[in-house]
């Protein structure tokens, strides 16, 4: 997870940078917010372990769905950016892997062929630590939720998992009540998309459980590896081979808020954040502390954390908790 929160928005930027010039000087400097800066950017990337089922989040208003925000044409070059940048850490992963499984043979068969191109030197100049870790992906994942602020409040997000983006925005004349809005989906196997692609390999959704703790996961006849309950991932290279994939969905927003009377804050938090606390909670949590001078995504984590004790589950268990705040 660390290892993909340093390297998967550097990637991202890359890859954009790459692809943007071949639109020429109209959407690469002007329409997109690309000049000789690149955008600022945010990243949340935590490994998933449990969750309960979700359905697909709605957008903000006027946003297009996820699944359709790439328009057609040449304004798909952001997309396939995106793409390109988490096949490339997912490739890594798989590199990273086969040195385990088969010392030497990423070296000898080249790039990983889902896509990725990405290897230890090349990760090496993007800030990954020159010993890298011993790392079998077989059964060890991350989720991924890349974020990068543009000119004209806009967001260009790309996302695989059950990590969530949101945001917030009210008035700043008379700090009225927050407006708050997903900017991702939870993948999850029992969304009728992700099922499809998943039982297409011949591998099946079950529902495992009792309500409200009941959740789906991905399951094939003689698995020996621990069931899924994800739809998309980075590594989990198992869970690959029965439909998973580590394909984004990229939404790239209209105009979210006007700076002049309005401010806003975006949350990237794990499903150890979503599972406990609501959004509206959330933005609550952080704007307060924000307020108060202290630090609002540890105050957002300390909130989860308190939430999963007062459950008095086993072990005094929590689910994987991270954020990350910006306030625009």
């Amino acid at each position: 997870s660390d290892m993909c929160c340093e390297m998967l928005p550097k990637l991202a930027l890359r890859a954009l940078a790459a692809a943007a010039p071949k639109q020429g000087p109209r959407l690469a400097a002007g329409e997109f917010g690309f000049g000789t800066e690149s955008p600022p950017s945010s990243s949340s990337s935590a490994r998933a372990h449990t969750a309960s089922a979700a359905s697909p989040s709605a957008g903000p208003p006027g946003a297009p769905n996820p699944q359709d925000a790439a328009g057609g044409g040449a304004n798909e070059w952001w997309r396939e950016a995106m793409i390109s940048a988490f096949r490339d850490m997912h490739g890594f992963l798989c590199s990273l892997t086969s040195e385990i499984v088969a010392p030497g043979f990423a070296e000898a068969s080249g790039p990983p062929p889902l896509g990725g191109s990405l290897d230890v030197s090349a990760a090496a100049a993007l800030g990954a630590k020159s010993t890298l870790p011993r790392l079998d992906s077989r059964i060890s994942g991350t989720t991924g939720t890349v974020a990068f602020v543009l000119p004209g409040q806009r967001l260009l997000m790309a996302h695989v998992g059950d990590s969530r983006a949101i945001i917030g925005t009210r008035s700043r004349v008379n700090s009225g009540p927050w407006r708050v809005s997903d900017l991702t989906r939870d993948h999850k196997p029992d969304l009728p998309d992700e099922s499809a692609r998943i039982e297409a390999t011949g591998a099946s959704v079950v529902a495992v459980g009792t309500p409200p703790n009941s959740t789906h996961r991905v399951f094939s006849s003689h698995q020996t590896w621990p069931s899924i309950n994800m739809s998309r991932s980075l590594g989990d290279l198992h869970a690959h081979s029965q439909g998973l994939t580590c394909v984004p969905e990229v939404l790239l927003t209209e105009r979210l808020w006007d700076p002049e009377v309005e401010e806003a804050v975006v949350i990237l938090g794990s499903d150890g954040i979503w599972d406990v606390v609501t959004p509206p909670v959330a933005i609550q949590v952080v704007a307060q502390a924000a307020a108060q001078g202290q630090d609002p995504a540890a105050a957002l984590a300390k909130e989860a954390y308190g939430r999963w004790g007062r459950r008095f589950l086993q072990g005094n268990y929590s689910d994987d908790i991270t954020a990350l705040v910006k306030f625009l």
